[in-house]
């Protein structure tokens, strides 16, 4: 897993709208240098379903809302993965 390739499209699609500069979210997670110092932070707080905040019950009633931020299991794996593997930016380039 790289932040370029797998974890940027998630931060886009979920966190960005309130993780960038001039928020009141306590950092930016535009680029992989804002992510890449709140990994572990980021990989816990996910984990533990606490960000992207979403505060419905969806195994109850209608499981499914216009502009639901929170993320699928796969998303969270992936989120999980990335930072178990060090957090890379991108996939190193073979040596020609």
């Amino acid at each position: 897993m790289t932040f370029t390739k797998d974890v940027a499209p998630i931060l886009q699609k979920s966190c960005q709208a309130c993780h960038h500069p001039g928020t009141s979210a306590p950092m930016s997670l535009m680029t992989y240098e804002d992510a890449r110092p709140w990994a572990r932070s980021i990989k816990q707080r996910v984990a533990a379903r606490e960000m992207p905040p979403w505060h419905i019950d969806k195994t109850v009633g209608i499981r499914k809302f216009k502009n639901d931020r929170s993320l699928s299991d796969r998303e969270i794996a992936i989120i999980a993965r990335w930072v178990d593997d060090g957090a890379p930016s991108h996939t190193a380039q073979p040596h020609p």
